[in-house]
């Protein structure tokens, strides 16, 4: 990796986190410059605005995203198992200092973000869906879950029940917030 390359992504790692912790406008380039150690030339370099470091965020928390779901399909066939790693993965947020996803973040601040950086979100948001609307259904065929109506409606549910979810364990303070809604929507499949 160059060093551009490198700074880059310190640069994006460094805003995923502040986004994670204070949403799209609770930071400045300036944060993110004293957080990695560079000047503001140097992000401007790489991210010429604002709207372009929130268009790079989601368009690498998608492609990461994307990573994950390929591995979870590749490591196992089981619906129930898959789901449980990706209520996993939905726990590492709070989990890290009571941060919340990105996408969650970036979604409360649509009205500053760019067109482009929306339709980000909202395609982050429907691979997630359709994603689980896929394992939710194939589950159900395959005797792992049961559940009342579409795999459509059921993913919706699970996806907003597990960023609730978040946002409580954030509130309080208290990873057993989440816990509590991961294990009832579990139970509730199983």
């Amino acid at each position: 990796m160059s060093k551009n390359t490198n700074t880059a992504e310190a640069i994006l790692d460094a805003a995923e986190s502040m986004v994670m912790e204070s949403g799209f406008n609770g930071f400045s380039y300036a944060h993110i410059a004293e957080k990695v150690g560079i000047r503001t030339a140097s992000i401007h370099y790489h991210y010429p605005s604002k709207e372009d470091l929130g268009e790079a965020l989601i368009k690498r928390y998608r492609e990461n995203f994307n990573a994950f779901i390929a591995k979870v399909d590749g490591e196992s066939a089981n619906s129930y198992d898959k789901l449980v790693k990706f209520i996993a993965l939905y726990r590492s947020g709070p989990a890290d200092n009571f941060r919340t996803c990105l996408g969650v973040m970036l979604s409360t601040d649509l009205t500053s973000l760019s067109d482009r950086a929306r339709d980000g979100v909202a395609e982050f948001f429907a691979i997630n869906l359709d994603w689980l609307s896929q394992v939710l259904e194939n589950g159900r065929q395959d005797g792992n879950l049961r559940f009342e109506g579409g795999a459509v409606m059921e993913a919706h549910k699970l996806f907003a029940a597990l960023q609730g979810a978040q946002l409580l364990a954030r509130s309080f303070k208290d990873m057993q917030r989440y816990d509590t809604v991961a294990e009832g929507i579990l139970s509730a499949l199983k």
